[in-house]
């Protein structure tokens, strides 16, 4: 009687044990099924060059070392032209009036009248006019993409700056995006913030004060583009709906 109830002890125990390793397996394969999706659903969020995938509106910021001389106000697409090498450094523009400095390598900015608008209304950054690009207000949601392009070496920094309407000074922001071409394949990061915000130090204050592109307490929003031989910058606009 001993033996059989010592017999039949062991094999519940062993069923026990044996449905406790299936269990735990089970639960391990669910896990590791989980990660598996997630990770496959991140990896086709971006494309291979490190975009998103998705619509989108392109900007090509061509560099030359002569610019056309056509004010390029007619229609000419997604090309906005930049002297190769020159532009301001941005920290050296703050404090100066806005109408003393030279807008060759700006690229003002345009409010949209929509909230889908993405367009160059002039393309050439290398006359006294500088650039103009249109796009919408930021709270309507979008993200900007950047990388750089064409022969290695160069780089560029690029800078929103504004004017401050009770001084008429500019202002740049703290924050900024350098964009340099290196060998190797180039891929795109994520510059929403640097290019949609500008952080600066108020006058009255003397406090940093973070304001969005389009704030009314500032305009003449642009970004100032300092080149260093970079042939080719591309910017990418994605809506987030």
């Amino acid at each position: 009687m001993r033996r059989r109830l010592c017999f039949e002890f062991r094999k519940r125990t062993l069923k026990t044990r044996t449905k406790a390793k299936i269990e735990v397996k089970m639960k391990t394969s669910v896990i590791l099924a989980l990660g598996l999706a997630v990770g496959t659903v991140a990896a086709l969020a971006q494309t291979g060059n490190g975009a998103p995938n998705g619509n989108h509106y392109n900007l090509n910021l061509i560099g030359k070392e002569q610019c056309p001389t056509d004010p390029m106000t007619d229609n000419n697409g997604h090309v906005i032209f930049v002297l190769l090498n020159g532009g301001d450094v941005a920290t050296n523009l703050n404090g100066k009036l806005a109408n003393n400095i030279s807008k060759v390598n700006k690229i003002y900015l345009r409010q949209s009248l929509d909230t889908n608008t993405f367009a160059v209304l002039d393309g050439n950054a290398c006359n006294g006019n500088g650039a103009m690009f249109e796009l919408p207000d930021p709270a309507t949601g979008y993200t900007i993409w950047a990388r750089a392009l064409g022969t290695p070496g160069g780089n560029a920094t690029m800078t929103t700056c504004a004017t401050d309407p009770t001084t008429s000074e500019v202002v740049c922001s703290t924050a900024n995006v350098l964009l340099t071409r290196n060998k190797g394949k180039s891929t795109f990061s994520n510059v929403t913030s640097q290019l949609t915000t500008l952080t600066y130090i108020n006058a009255t204050t003397g406090q940093p004060v973070t304001v969005s592109l389009f704030d009314p307490s500032l305009q003449d929003f642009f970004w100032n583009y300092q080149n260093n031989g970079l042939r080719l910058a591309q910017l990418r606009f994605y809506p987030l709906q």
